[in-house]
């Protein structure tokens, strides 16, 4: 009986530190749960780079993932941005290697600035790369018909587009692409094979990166038609 009550009482033990001590936040994959704890590790100017202008725009474009983290997002998002005009946030890794180091989930990025541009907009578009083999846009996010301008835009512009799966759907209301005004936005995950072939040779590496495609200024058309249009739908919301 009191073998029995021991091994009782050590399993109890072991299901309340299971479901009563909070797990981490942050995905299994990264390094830091942070921004200030990155900080602490990493130096401003040396392994990463934060780039951003604020723009009078409803909208936002972001790469919080940007330079070598995922390669080809920020082209993607500075591209856009400049096209029609909106605020962009760039978190950049600069790093030699190992830049994946730099990652920090959505729902837990909160570098102070991105944060602040996030939360003075009406709505936010972030551009995030994700694996595969197939050149394919998964369009995410709480912003409906944001994501349906994009969907048809792209789709016109002979793009494959899906729909995003769960883990990278982007719908967490702590998701920095729905902290904004709206509480809406598009997530947006490239695969690798789509970003590479938006660059000259498929070569992605830091000193390829301004040699764009055509594919590149056809997907920038796609993305800029959308959002023009989502910020005149708003225009005409506000006023």
């Amino acid at each position: 009986m009191n073998r029995l009550f021991k091994w009782s009482a050590s399993t109890l033990l072991c299901l309340m530190y299971c479901f009563l001590i909070p797990l981490p936040s942050y995905a299994s994959g990264d390094s830091y749960s942070s921004y200030a704890e990155l900080q602490q590790y990493e130096i401003l100017h040396q392994d990463y780079d934060i780039r951003y202008e604020q723009r009078f725009s409803y909208l936002s474009i972001m790469a919080i993932h940007g330079g070598g983290i995922e390669p080809g997002t920020s082209e993607v998002a500075t591209e856009l941005a400049d096209r029609f005009s909106a605020s962009y946030y760039l978190f950049e890794g600069i790093k030699s290697t190992n830049n994946g180091v730099l990652h920090i989930t959505s729902e837990n990025f909160d570098e102070p600035i991105a944060r602040g541009m996030a939360q003075q907009s009406m709505s936010v578009m972030t551009i995030h790369g994700y694996s595969g083999s197939q050149p394919i846009v998964y369009v995410g996010g709480k912003n409906q018909l944001y994501k349906e301008l994009v969907k048809q835009s792209l789709r016109k512009h002979g793009f494959t587009v899906r729909d995003a799966p769960s883990d990278i759907a982007g719908t967490s209301e702590q998701n920095i692409v729905n902290d904004n005004l709206l509480k809406a936005g598009v997530q947006l995950e490239l695969t690798a094979e789509l970003r590479k072939s938006f660059f000259v040779n498929h070569d992605w590496s830091r000193n390829n990166r301004m040699n764009v495609t055509p594919l590149f200024h056809t997907f920038m058309t796609s993305l800029q038609e959308a959002s023009s249009s989502y910020q005149t739908f708003l225009y005409f919301q506000v006023h």
